[in-house]
């Protein structure tokens, strides 16, 4: 299964997820960035950091499956990410490029993490941002809002460990769906064998 993370800059995505897979073995598909690495990131733990000239030339080799521009930067996914992908697999993803995945296959999962405004200025100002980066990101969170009703799942992120928990709660219950799904279609083909 391949569940996509999205919402506004700020929200704790990186934190949920990394909370997530100490708690489960699932792979990260690390995305691309045209944008400068910050202090405590990691190239190709965080982010696969490369310059604008080396994301544009990945556009043009046809690498990504989606990708995006956000803000002064661009970011993406590889296909290899996605099509190498063996057990479950997580993807943080801006909203236009997740809702565009969503959009073209019904089997992925699209799950929208956001937080009050006042939390997410106290966030984005914490990291240091200035006062006109944060009234843009601000904007730019009211527009990716606007595609909540694109995602299978929106969530609230108060408190880590509950919205870890609630996450992991959906992840169980689809899981348990879908190997449901599984047995009673080998059950239905065992049937029509043995007649």
């Amino acid at each position: 299964m391949i569940f996509i993370f999205s919402g506004p800059s700020g929200v704790g995505k990186s934190t949920i997820i990394a909370a997530i897979r100490q708690k489960r073995d699932f792979q990260f598909s690390v995305s691309y960035t045209s944008r400068n690495i910050r202090e405590g990131e990691y190239n190709g733990e965080d982010y696969n950091f490369v310059t604008e000239e080396e994301f544009l030339e990945l556009i043009e080799n046809d690498f990504f499956i989606e990708y995006e521009k956000y803000g002064r930067n661009y970011y993406g996914t590889s296909r290899n990410a996605v099509n190498d992908s063996g057990n479950s697999l997580i993807l943080d993803l801006e909203v236009n490029g997740a809702t565009k995945l969503l959009a073209s296959n019904k089997d992925f999962v699209g799950i929208f993490i956001d937080i009050d405004d006042a939390e997410l200025i106290n966030r984005l100002t914490k990291r240091g941002h200035d006062e006109a980066f944060i009234d843009e990101r601000m904007r730019l969170a009211e527009y990716q809002r606007s595609f909540i009703d694109k995602f299978d799942y929106k969530i609230k992120n108060k408190d880590i460990n509950t919205t870890v928990n609630k996450i992991l709660d959906i992840i169980y219950s689809l899981e348990e769906r879908w190997l449901n799904h599984l047995l009673k279609n080998y059950l239905k083909k065992r049937l029509v064998d043995l007649h």
